[in-house]
């Protein structure tokens, strides 16, 4: 039997913020959702510090240069996973639910545990009467201790599917 791998033929998967410490605030690379149908983001952090809470932000843009830029205020759910110390023992989602918003601001412990977030952001619901098709999550300074943390987004829905290695390069206009 073939190999089922959807890498290529149903996602594509596209670094966003590198892992580092997130009490510098972090800006990611945007990506451009001209040939998929939306993009699942996927943040993952370290334990960090009572009070250094996470606020993430979801921009959109008309290239992925950063042109234009302005907030897309449609993320009403998001899922989560927090633990006091280590995920690898946490298999169930938690989901949020928050009035249409540009961003997320996990409440307490979100600081204090390690924490896997997840949201999708349909292709649609950019301003594309305005030009907008790249979209980015922005990371804030969580504080003046450690934190690492990481995004990575899931491109769904490939207009152009291929091999891996033939994918349109989704952070180049």
């Amino acid at each position: 039997m073939p190999s089922q791998n959807p890498l290529g033929a149903l996602i594509d998967i596209i670094p966003v913020i590198l892992p580092l410490d997130l009490q510098t605030a972090r800006s990611g690379d945007y990506i451009s959702l001209k040939n998929a149908a939306g993009i699942l983001f996927v943040v993952i952090k370290g334990v960090g510090t009572d009070g250094d809470d996470l606020t993430l932000t979801l921009r959109q843009a008309t290239a992925v240069a950063g042109t234009g830029v302005k907030d897309l205020a449609v993320i009403s759910e998001y899922w989560e996973k927090e633990a006091a110390t280590d995920l690898t023992g946490t298999g169930v989602w938690t989901r949020v639910t928050q009035t249409a918003a540009a961003t997320i601001a996990p409440g307490d412990p979100s600081a204090q545990s390690a924490a896997l977030y997840a949201f999708y952001v349909d292709a649609d619901t950019l301003d594309v009467d305005g030009g907008f098709d790249c979209v980015v999550v922005n990371i804030a300074d969580t504080g003046t201790n450690a934190q690492l943390g990481a995004v990575i987004g899931i491109l769904c829905g490939l207009r152009h599917q291929a091999a891996p290695q033939n994918l349109p390069n989704a952070i180049i206009d």
